[in-house]
Parts: C-alpha cells; structure tokens; sequence
C-alpha cells in the first residue's frame, strides 16, 4: 500500500502542480494495473488499505478523462 499510495500522491502531484495531466494518468493506470495484478497475493489487512487507494485512483482517473474529453470538446 505504501508504494500504491505514493503513486496516487505523485499522480495528483502531476496534474494538479505540473499540469501534466497526460503524465498523471500514465503515472495512475501503471499504478493502478500493478496493484491489481498484485493484490490475490496480500493478506486481508493489506487488501484493505489497498482496497481504499485503488478506489481514490480509479475516482482520479475517472474524474481526469472526464474533464480531458470536455476540454476536446470545447477546442472544436
């Protein structure tokens, strides 16, 4: 969890600071799939907190391309 939490941490870094938006999500689907690979192999404890990161990062990513595909939209 410690490493899937500095993943979302860093990703929210680069979209919100460096306005790297495209960087952010690579950063959170990279993180995301790593952790789901992963996550049968770790005790109940962990799952739980994993559990709760993996949400906040499918949340951001949601959130992100939803605002990414708006913001295409309003270029036309």
């Amino acid at each position: 969890p410690i490493r899937l939490g500095l993943a979302l941490n860093f990703s929210v870094f680069y979209y919100e600071v460096m306005n790297n938006h495209k960087q952010a999500c690579e950063l959170g689907e990279q993180a995301l799939s790593d952790a789901l690979e992963k996550i049968d192999d770790v005790d109940e404890e962990t799952f739980r907190d994993a559990k709760s990161i993996i949400e906040l990062l499918k949340e951001n990513l949601s959130l992100w391309k939803e605002e990414e595909e708006g913001q295409q939209v309003d270029d036309l």
